[in-house]
């Protein structure tokens, strides 16, 4: 029997660094008892509409996912993996693939353990590639050379960052930049969850993101706590709705807060406010 749980703050802690969601109104969550957990195959038959709500629902989780991990694991750098079709096949994603994992097992027993996640990227060619987020090794690091135009031979700069190559990686080009806000890393890395990865016909059961294990995952707390005060802070994100007597009311409000490691005390670093009304 499926059981609910009311609440009206949210608080997704990355340790320090937490996302604080409050709700004007009580919000009401299921929990996992007494879900379908049924699956499918290839040859069930879904209408177009069921099967896009299923799409959205699955890109949305997996990019929850890649982004909570990235903001609570201390991952450096942002890489992009190519394929040399001289050395590998890169219109086989199960070689592609295989080739990946055999390079990360191979530098994990070499250089000791080092986070990462991964994404498939499919060029219009059919070849894929992989982009992805890895942290340092625990004995060895990596060997990063700076990257240069191979037209000018000038050290390539992109954004004002310099780019580098990983020369632990011989099976085709890299892409190499050092990772300096993890909230934006991690909207460049869901971007690649696309439609085009989830529905594609050579896709079908399969992964579309490669973690490493071990990875750590924010703490989720859903509290009844109508006495909540974040009135000293500003909502980075709110959203406006109306009460019953015609008044505006912050139905929510979202607050990116920090944690003074030393002291303890929550601090708001990022002041910039989205407010908007509710959609009808």
């Amino acid at each position: 029997m499926r059981k609910f749980q009311k609440y009206s703050t949210k608080i997704t802690d990355f340790g320090n660094y937490r996302e604080v969601t409050t709700f004007h109104s009580p919000q009401l969550r299921s929990s996992q008892e007494g879900r379908h957990k049924g699956g499918r195959s290839a040859d069930s038959v879904i209408s177009d509409e069921a099967q896009q709500e299923r799409t959205e629902k699955q890109m949305f989780s997996i990019k929850r996912k890649i982004r909570h991990y990235i903001l609570a694991n201390d991952f450096k750098y942002f890489v992009t993996l190519t394929i040399d079709p001289k050395k590998r096949d890169s219109l086989d994603y199960e070689i592609a693939k295989q080739t990946l994992l055999k390079w990360c097992r191979a530098q994990r027993k070499t250089k000791g353990k080092f986070d990462y996640i991964f994404v498939p990227e499919f060029h219009k060619s059919g070849r894929v590639h992989f982009h992805g987020v890895i942290g340092q090794p625990e004995y060895r690091s990596f060997t990063l050379t700076e990257a240069t135009n191979p037209k000018t031979g000038e050290i390539l700069i992109r954004h004002n960052r310099q780019v580098l190559e990983l020369k632990e990686w011989r099976y085709g080009f890299t892409d190499v930049t050092l990772i300096e806000d993890k909230e934006r890393t991690s909207s460049y890395m869901t971007k690649y969850i696309s439609k085009e990865l989830m529905t594609g016909a050579e896709m079908f059961g399969k992964k579309r993101y490669f973690p490493s294990r071990g990875l750590k995952k924010p703490e989720i707390l859903f509290i009844e706590d109508e006495d909540s005060d974040y009135s000293d802070f500003i909502p980075n994100f709110g959203v406006v709705d109306t009460d019953d007597f015609g008044n505006n009311i912050l139905e929510k409000a979202i607050y990116k807060l920090y944690i003074d490691p030393e002291t303890g005390e929550i601090i708001q670093k990022n002041r910039d406010s989205l407010i908007k009304a509710k959609e009808l």
